[in-house]
């Protein structure tokens, strides 16, 4: 099974976030969409970086309430590690293992098409391990 599956099933729809915003203004964002993770885009839309929940903890604990009009760019993951639609979903398990991460953004030809949370690929597995057909059920979330 490849990402492109995992998408198909799930959907593509990907939040995203400048990076000039403000911590408080990440944290409302995650809020309303219901995502742990944001991909942090230019005006390109090129991914320039993510920013997490974790990042909103780590943030608050070194700087205090002053941190909620940090921008972005000040604290967010810029190390991303993105896939293809094409990478089978196998391999990603491994990268996201030995990475320590939980979502990868997918990018096809520059673009990003789509994000997947490591709890994606394993649902998307789970059928195959139990001897039935692969599926990711719908609305689920990164």
């Amino acid at each position: 099974m490849n990402v492109e599956q995992v998408l198909n099933a799930k959907g593509g729809e990907t939040h995203t976030i400048s990076p000039d915003e403000s911590l408080q203004a990440l944290a409302r964002r995650l809020t309303e969409t219901n995502a742990g993770l944001l991909v942090c885009v230019d005006r390109s839309n090129g991914i320039v970086g993510v920013a997490s929940e974790r990042d909103i903890a780590g943030t608050i604990a070194r700087h205090g309430a002053q941190a909620l009009d940090m921008s972005i760019s000040t604290f967010m993951s810029r190390d991303v590690v993105a896939c293809g639609l094409g990478d089978d979903v196998d391999a990603l398990l491994s990268i996201m293992t030995e990475t320590r991460c939980r979502h990868l953004p997918v990018v096809q030809d520059g673009q990003l098409v789509g994000l997947v949370s490591i709890g994606d690929l394993v649902k998307s597995r789970l059928p195959r391990l139990s001897g039935s057909q692969p599926a990711c059920p719908e609305g689920s979330t990164a």
